[in-house]
């Protein structure tokens, strides 16, 4: 049973009621064209005009599997169509006109062990919901270091290699291997996320790039602003925790994965394939020891 198609089992069954209602329709309008009367014709009346009521619903719904580009009938308005603020819309009752609103001060995020739930319970609080590990889940490493004008400060350099950590973490944090299980695992894994969220502008490549130099498919269609060449030595110099950022929330005209790619784990492995994309096009490798 499961080996048959459903479009093609019920469009067949959809194809003998057709049948049979027009040789309902043949045998009414020649019975009435004899001239018979009685019980036969008003079995013919009646059988006729159900089976034609079932021919005037496929006229109307088309048979199963039909697609169409046309606004789908809703016969009883649901939820859907009640009045409500929708994500990222407008509302005139607040002062800035979102309908989105910023959680309070101080909010306490919620760690998971106030109630159980589907997923279990634990004694600790659960790093994956409270996200206080600002290096794993945000790239920070010095959330007050920055500079005079109020951007994020940068790593500190001596002699071509750093010494030092800015706003963002210099390496990606090691919790990351840990968790996929080892570096191999990790790259494989960015492999795919990159392959699967990024090439598309940026190209499977890295390069980025518009027009013929164009690498990705976006960057082909003549965007105003080219997809960034991610194997530049300007992006190999910045620290793990930046280009994790990158990701989660965007740069320039790049708007942010974070929505996309949820899980820090899956972003974190991005950047690692990223270092791995610079190494082997031969750039100059920065010494992060």
């Amino acid at each position: 049973m499961y080996m048959i198609d459903a479009n093609v089992f019920m469009n067949t069954v959809v194809a003998v009621i057709l049948g049979t209602t027009a040789l309902l329709l043949g045998a009414t309008v020649l019975a009435s064209w004899m001239g018979k009367r009685g019980r036969v014709m008003s079995y013919l009346y009646m059988f006729t005009a159900l089976f034609g009521s079932f021919t005037v619903v496929v006229a109307a719904m088309g048979f199963r599997g039909k697609k169409s580009d046309s606004r789908p009938w809703h016969i009883v308005l649901d939820m859907k169509y009640q009045p409500k603020y929708l994500s990222q819309g407008q509302s005139k009752y607040f002062a800035d006109g979102r309908s989105n609103r910023l959680p309070p001060d101080n909010t306490v995020p919620f760690d998971g062990t106030d109630y159980g739930a589907d997923a279990g319970t634990h004694s600790v609080p659960n790093p994956d919901f409270l996200k206080a590990d600002k290096r794993y889940y945000f790239g920070i490493a010095n959330a007050d270091a920055k500079g005079a004008d109020g951007a994020p400060a940068k790593p500190k350099w001596d002699a071509g290699k750093l010494t030092g950590e800015g706003y963002y973490v210099n390496n990606l944090p090691p919790q990351a291997v840990e968790r996929v299980g080892g570096w191999e695992a990790l790259l494989k894994r960015g492999q795919v996320q990159f392959n699967r969220n990024c090439a598309v502008c940026h190209g499977t490549s890295g390069r980025g790039g518009g027009g013929d130099l164009a690498y990705g498919i976006v960057g082909a269609y003549g965007l105003s602003v080219p997809p960034a060449n991610v194997l530049t030595p300007d992006v190999q110099a910045q620290p793990d925790g930046q280009l994790f950022n990158t990701v989660t929330n965007g740069k320039g005209s790049m708007s942010g994965y974070g929505h996309q790619v949820r899980d820090a784990l899956d972003r974190w492995a991005i950047v690692a394939y990223v270092r791995e994309l610079q190494f082997a096009n031969g750039n100059a490798v920065a010494d992060k020891k």
